[in-house]
């Protein structure tokens, strides 16, 4: 476990090394390291390291000098975008003490919901909390209290021991059954599932953890004279307390906790029987890194424990094996990131915590300044940099902003976000404010610079790096095809959303990585399989990687790149779609009222004025008539004093108001003071058409027909398939 620490002070200030070594040694079990203090003397020149350890931690312990404390601890707080309370725990300690009544309120000043460290007399106690993906606990560093907030408040978080069961009063959904001494005889013709899936790991070099409770010994006794047997399963320690976990959440976690303590590929759990009204029952569960498969097992009349046990190490064996080789398996599919009966279990004493100390000791000089914490996505990578004002014997009036926070959207909608913004590679820095043409419209990619920019290496990768995440490939473009798609598409329209999807990873040219973009949590067999049969292929224009945007419903017809773009591409020109006519929601009616209108149009750009009539208000300058003549996908139009393209005023002004396409029309009512909208179709209507490609699949086209329909002129290629990482399907 990697662990590091800073110790930020000011210039010339001497730390007592006794009091450093106090917290060294109190952390130095957490960790293989030899742990030291990288000394920094202002908080700018911390704050790079900062970020990066937040980017690369899971667990950020602040500590903060004495005489500055309770002040930084609530600028913290704010900068975090806690919700504070006075906590009753502290105010209960601090009866006694002497101090005003604003000390008083300073030191009680804690984060709601979060886990207190309580002093020895109350003042200066720390705190934990869970801030996205980080856990972020505050400790003093004194020499008065630093010993009992660390030893009795951070350590016992961080083993898990200061979290005590929950005593319910009601009645429990499950009553666990008295352990007993277990006889099972395993016969060698039972032993057959144990072989079968210990050939199966072994074809697949996938090792696992099992968690070590009482049940697990019977896997043993399966497993016991197996050649190789532990080599593949590793038993952990049993460390978990199941506190107020449901049943299913509590086996899943200690799926989990064996698989982190451990370096398996997947962890795995049978847990004690439990009571219920219906009957006695176990559950099993298989984990990844990303969920945990759990499966409930009910015993049958007249059956014994020890062969309901032994029934339900069969069915874990069965279940491992199923995980293994990818196929559909059927049970409760819990996420990582799900957070039991709304609140997580604290990490354990041997679970591998990376930890990293961040010791700020601000001067007290420093009146003016906000520290802006780096808010991080599901994957844990974007981080934004935010630039501190330089410490002057004066507050300087500064202005900062914080950052903006870009939230991870379905391809199709980032493949819009970053015509705008521009497509980020990893040297490049962050693309400040769209451009537009004097008509209004996106500014898409030059043909001739970023298109001709295809790698020159024509491989297929076996991982992709998604949202910093690195995973396999395949896995990653099925996370990615199943929020677009699912597998109720017909599996020709899902092979060409693969290469779709592919095709625009690779154009980007960002060295296989890609921010900001939607996953799903869980996949089909059906979307797995149509991504592997055409893993490596993609479109070629010229000599180019294609540009390869793609909607959910066309207005009747797909539009022109430069009639919603603004640049003109070959292959993506009018085509007419006419099933997508046909299907639900083709045509929606959106009423908005002239103040609605106001307000959303002063929200986008408050420098737009606004005749006194709102029927002047809006008006559509040109379209390409893909309805009727008077309805079509909108080019440009006015709002106000200002002109813009249809996908800006659909997408950007109007978002949220339902208006799902560029192409519509406009109609005011003056009785009511209110438009109405008639939108056909559904995203910007450039490229593919999902629902047409289903279509289209379902009447006898292939995958590879379907894209030439919907990008003519472009050939399908396929690159070299590197070898595949281990690939796990996660059913949905």
């Amino acid at each position: 476990m990697d662990m590091k620490l800073f110790l930020l002070k000011k210039e010339g200030e001497e730390i007592p090394v006794k009091q450093q070594i106090k917290v060294i040694a109190n952390l130095s079990p957490f960790t293989d390291a030899v742990l030291k203090f990288d000394e920094y003397t202002s908080l700018k020149a911390l704050f790079t390291e900062l970020s990066k350890a937040l980017r690369e931690n899971d667990f950020i312990v602040i500590a903060i000098a004495e005489g500055i404390y309770n002040k930084t601890k609530i600028k913290l707080m704010s900068a975090l975008s806690l919700e504070t309370e006075q906590n009753a725990e502290v105010l209960k300690k601090l009866e006694e003490a002497e101090m005003s009544p604003d000390a008083v309120q300073q030191n009680a000043a804690m984060p709601k919901n979060a886990k207190v460290f309580l002093s020895k007399d109350g003042v200066y106690s720390g705190f934990a909390v869970k801030k996205g993906k980080q856990n972020i606990a505050v400790v003093v560093l004194d020499k008065a209290h630093t010993d009992s907030v660390i030893k009795q408040g951070l350590v016992p978080y961080l083993t898990g021991g200061s979290e005590a069961p929950v005593t319910n009063t009601e009645k429990p959904e499950a009553e666990e059954k008295a352990e007993q001494p277990k006889e099972t005889a395993i016969t060698e013709t039972e032993k057959g599932v144990a072989i079968r899936t210990l050939n199966i790991l072994k074809e697949n070099d996938i090792h696992i953890a099992v968690n070590g409770n009482q049940n697990s010994n019977v896997l043993k006794e399966y497993g016991d004279d197996l050649e190789g047997f532990y080599d593949y399963f590793t038993f952990t320690p049993h460390i978990e307390d199941r506190g107020d976990y449901n049943v299913t959440d509590y086996t899943a976690q200690m799926a989990r906790s064996a698989k982190g303590l451990s370096k398996a590929d997947l962890g795995a759990c049978i847990s004690d029987i439990f009571t219920s009204d219906e009957s006695d029952y176990i559950c099993i569960s298989v984990a990844t890194d990303k969920s945990a498969l759990v499966r409930k097992l009910y015993k049958e009349e007249n059956e014994t424990d020890d062969q309901f046990i032994a029934g339900a190490a069969e069915e874990l064996f069965a279940l491992i094996s199923e995980k293994t080789a990818g196929n559909n398996a059927v049970g409760i599919e819990i996420a990582q990131d799900e957070a039991p009966n709304g609140e997580k279990k604290k990490m354990q004493k041997s679970t591998k915590i990376l930890l990293a100390v961040v010791c700020v000791l601000l001067a007290a000089a420093v009146a003016v300044g906000a520290l802006f914490f780096v808010k991080y996505r599901q994957a844990k990578r974007e981080a934004m940099t935010t630039t501190l004002p330089e410490t002057t014997t004066e507050a300087p009036e500064t202005t900062t902003e914080p950052p903006v926070v870009i939230e991870q959207m379905k391809l199709s909608d980032l493949i819009r976000y970053e015509l705008v913004n521009g497509i980020q590679r990893p040297e490049e820095p962050t693309t400040s404010a769209p451009e537009s043409t004097t008509a209004g419209a996106i500014v898409a990619p030059d043909e001739t610079t970023t298109e001709a920019a295809a790698p020159q290496e024509d491989t297929a990768p076996a991982a992709i790096t998604v949202n910093g995440t690195e995973m396999d490939a395949r896995e990653a473009i099925a996370r990615i095809v199943e929020v677009e798609m699912g597998n109720t598409f017909h599996k020709e329209a899902i092979k060409a959303q693969a290469v779709v999807a592919y095709t625009y990873i690779k154009y980007r040219n960002a060295g296989w990585s890609i921010d900001n973009v939607q996953l799903a949590e869980a996949y089909s067999q059906e979307v797995y399989d149509a991504v592997n049969e055409v893993y490596g292929q993609y479109l070629r224009f010229g000599d180019a990687v294609a540009f390869t945007p793609f909607h959910l419903l066309s207005a009747g017809k797909t539009a022109s790149s430069e009639i919603i773009f603004g640049t003109p591409y070959d292959y993506l020109r009018t085509v007419e779609i006419s099933s997508d006519k046909k299907r639900d929601n083709y045509r929606s009616e959106i009423t908005v009222t002239a103040d609605e209108l106001k307000t959303a149009i002063a929200a986008y750009d408050n420098t737009i004025t606004l005749e006194e009539d709102p029927a002047q208000w809006l008006n559509i300058i040109t379209h390409d008539a893909a309805v009727s003549t008077g309805t079509g996908y909108v080019q440009n139009m006015k709002v106000g004093s200002k002109e813009m393209s249809g996908v800006a005023f659909a997408f950007d002004v109007m978002k949220g108001k339902g208006i799902a396409s560029p192409c519509f029309s406009i109609s005011y009512d003056a009785e009511s003071s209110s438009y109405k909208f008639s939108v056909f179709g559904s995203g910007y209507g450039v490229g593919m058409s999902q629902l047409g490609a289903d279509r289209l699949a379902i009447g006898g086209r292939k995958y590879d027909k379907i894209l030439d329909t919907f990008y003519p002129g472009t050939i399908l290629e396929q690159s070299k398939v590197a070898e595949a990482t281990t690939a796990e399907t996660t059913t949905a």
